[in-house]
C-alpha cells in the first residue's frame, strides 16, 4: 500500500485501549530465576523444614549486644539473602507461582533437659512458615559450659518434625534439612550413659502435644514417619560425626531418599556453603521437567511496518519493527534460556504480488527465511528484513504466512504430543489479514486463485486461506500464539477472531502494544504453556 515516509498509512494505526491481561509485575527480571538457573518446572508444591541444632559450636556466644552475627556467625550467614530461605523462595519456582508452592519451617533441638542442663529442649518449633527468613526464626540459643554426655536429641527432632502439626509437610515434595555435631540418641544406640529420658515411653507415630515427655525414637518409627510422606531428608553432619552415621539410613526402604553430607565447620564460612550443597539435591528431586521449545517469528515486511515513521517526538523517528523488537527480544531470550537448544525460525510476508495492488514485483505472500538455535543471529536476521510495498489495498497475507508457517517443510516441526514441548507462533504486523472467508466487495484478483490445500502448505499461486481451516490447523497441531499487533482496529480484529474461536482457548496471548511494558503477563502466559506441557 502507498507509503509517506513521514506517517504510518495504515488507518487503523491510533491509540488503542488496553486489552492486555493486567501485569501485576514491577519489572521483567521479577519473572526470572534470580540465580539464573534455569526455571524449575513443573510448578508443584514444596515444603521444607530446616531442623537445627541449637547447641555450641552453631552458637559461640550466650549473649551479645549486635545480635545473631555475634552469638552465632554460622545461623547469621544461613538466613542472609544468599541463604537457603532466598534460594528455596527465589530461586526455585519463579514468581509469582513460588508464593503459593513454597513454604519453609524451622525446628530445633539440643537435648532432653536434665538438672544440670535444665534449659535443654529435646525439640521445639521456632517457624511454621518463612523460616530462616529473619534473625528471629532461628533455634533458641543454648549454650552450656559443658556438654554432659555429646549425645543429643537429633532423630527426635527430625522426625517430631516429620509429624508436627504445625509443619506443613503435605506438598508434592516434601524436604527436611538436619544440622547436626554430636551422636544421635535413639531406641538401638550404643550410648553407655542413658539418661532417664530412655525410660519415657517410646514414640508410636502420633503427634504430640508433649514430645519431650516421650523417649529416644526408634529407626522403625523414624523410618515409618519419613516414608509416610516420602520425605527427601539431608543431613548436614560435622566432620566430629559423619563417618559415623553416613551410612545410617542405607536400611531404609527408599535409601535414595537420604541424603547424609559432611559440613567442614560451624563458622560463617561453612554455613555458607550449605546453600550450594543442598540445592543440587533438592533440585534434582523438583525439577523433574525440561521443556522444549519450538519458536517461529512471522513478520509483515511491508512498508508500513519495517520503515521508519516521525512519531509524537519530533526529532525521533521509529518503525513498528523496532517497536516490536523488545518484545521480540524477550520473547528469545527467555526460550533460550530455558532450552538452549530451541529451534528458533523465521518467515516473513509481505501480500500478494498482483499488478491491480501495483505490486507485481515488489512483495511476496510468504517466505521462509532461516533456522537457528543463536539468538544473536536471529534477532540480526530479524532487525534485517527487508521492506516490501504492501500495495494499496487494506489488508495484507498474514494468514497465509500463519498457515504456510505451520506448515513449512523446511520447518519439521515436532509431532503433536511430543512429550514436554512447547510450539509457539509469534506474528508481528501492523494490519488484519486476507482471508478467502471473509471476501472483500473489491476484491483482488488473489481471491480468484485456485484454492490450495485445506490445512496445508501452499504458494502464492494459491487463494487467501479460509479463517477457520488456519485456526484449526494451529489448534490441531498444538500451537500456541503470540500475536505482536499495532493499531487498535487490527488489533481489535485479531484479538476478537481468537476469542471466537473455541480451539484456540488458553493457546493464545496478546496485550496491547500501545504502552510499555515490563512482559510480565507474556512470561506468564509462556509459563503457563510450559507447565501445562510438564502436567499433560
Amino acid at each position: 500500500m502507498p507509503v509517506t515516509k513521514d506517517l504510518p498509512q495504515k488507518s487503523s494505526n491510533v491509540a488503542m485501549p488496553d486489552i492486555s491481561i493486567p501485569d501485576t509485575t514491577r519489572s521483567a527480571n521479577w519473572m526470572r530465576c534470580k540465580d539464573g538457573r534455569p526455571i524449575c518446572r513443573p510448578y508443584t508444591s514444596l515444603s521444607a523444614v530446616f531442623v537445627a541444632d541449637g547447641k555450641y559450636p552453631f552458637y559461640v556466644k550466650k549473649k551479645a549486644d549486635g545480635g545473631l552475627i555475634k552469638t552465632s556467625p554460622f545461623y547469621y550467614t544461613l538466613v542472609n539473602d544468599k541463604g537457603p530461605h532466598d534460594a528455596l523462595y527465589n530461586n526455585l519456582f519463579l514468581h509469582p507461582f513460588n508464593r503459593d508452592t513454597t513454604n519453609i519451617a524451622v525446628t530445633g533441638f539440643t537435648d532432653w533437659a536434665d538438672p544440670k542442663s535444665p534449659s535443654f529442649y529435646c525439640y521445639e518449633l521456632s517457624a511454621g512458615i518463612f523460616g530462616l527468613f529473619t534473625d528471629d526464626e532461628v533455634p533458641t540459643n543454648i549454650l552450656p559450659d559443658k556438654d554432659s554426655d555429646e549425645w543429643d536429641s537429633t532423630l527426635n527432632a527430625v522426625y517430631f518434625s516429620a509429624i508436627d502439626f504445625g509443619v506443613d509437610l503435605n506438598a508434592d515434595t516434601n524436604v527436611i534439612v538436619f544440622i547436626s555435631n554430636n551422636k544421635w540418641k535413639h531406641a538401638e544406640d550404643n550410648n553407655p550413659k542413658r539418661g532417664p529420658e530412655y525410660n519415657l515411653p517410646a514414640p508410636d507415630g502420633k503427634h504430640s502435644d508433649s514430645p519431650c515427655e516421650q523417649g529416644p525414637v526408634s529407626k522403625k518409627v523414624l523410618f515409618n514417619a519419613l516414608e509416610a510422606k516420602n520425605i527427601l531428608l539431608i543431613g548436614l553432619l560435622t566432620s566430629k560425626i559423619y563417618s559415623e552415621y553416613k551410612n545410617f539410613f542405607n536400611s531404609a526402604k527408599t535409601p535414595g531418599n537420604y541424603r547424609m553430607l559432611e559440613i567442614t565447620g560451624t563458622d560463617a564460612t561453612a554455613a555458607a556453603r550449605v546453600t550450594p550443597l543442598i540445592m543440587p539435591i533438592i533440585r534434582e528431586r523438583v525439577c523433574t521437567c525440561k521443556v522444549q521449545y519450538e519458536f517461529a517469528l512471522v513478520i509483515d515486511s511491508t512498508q508500513t511496518f519495517i520503515e521508519k515513521f516521525r512519531t509524537s517526538r519530533p526529532a525521533q523517528k521509529e518503525s513498528y519493527l523496532d517497536k516490536a523488537m523488545p518484545k521480540i527480544t524477550f520473547i528469545v531470550d527467555k526460550i533460550l534460556k530455558e532450552d538452549p537448544s530451541a529451534k528458533l525460525h523465521l518467515t516473513t510476508f509481505g501480500d500478494y504480488p498482483t499488478d491491480v495492488n501495483n505490486n507485481a514485483n515488489a512483495t511476496y505472500c510468504y517466505r521462509y527465511e532461516l533456522t537457528t538455535s543463536n539468538g544473536a543471529t536471529f534477532l540480526a536476521a530479524v532487525k534485517n528484513v527487508d521492506s516490501t510495498y504492501g500495495g494499496k489495498d487494506d489488508y495484507e497475507s498474514s494468514l497465509t504466512a500463519l498457515l504456510y508457517t505451520a506448515t513449512e517443510p523446511k520447518i519439521k516441526w515436532s509431532p503433536k504430543r511430543t512429550k514436554h514441548l512447547v510450539k509457539i507462533i509469534a506474528v508481528a504486523s501492523d494490519t488484519f489479514w486476507k482471508s478467502y472467508s471473509d471476501k472483500p466487495s473489491k476484491a483482488g484478483p488473489e481471491y480468484e486463485y485456485p484454492e490450495g490445500p485445506t490445512g496445508g502448505y501452499g504458494d502464492c499461486s494459491h487463494r487467501p486461506p479460509r479463517t477457520n481451516n488456519v485456526l484449526e490447523t494451529l489448534a490441531k497441531e498444538d500451537f500456541h500464539l503470540l500475536p505482536i499487533i499495532y493499531g487498535w482496529i487490527s488489533s481489535d480484529n485479531w484479538n476478537n477472531t481468537f476469542q471466537g474461536f473455541r480451539g484456540m482457548k488458553d493457546k493464545y496471548y496478546m496485550e496491547s502494544e500501545a504502552a510499555p511494558s515490563s512482559f510480565g503477563s507474556l512470561s506468564m502466559a509462556i509459563n503457563r504453556w510450559a507447565n501445562e506441557t510438564c502436567n499433560g
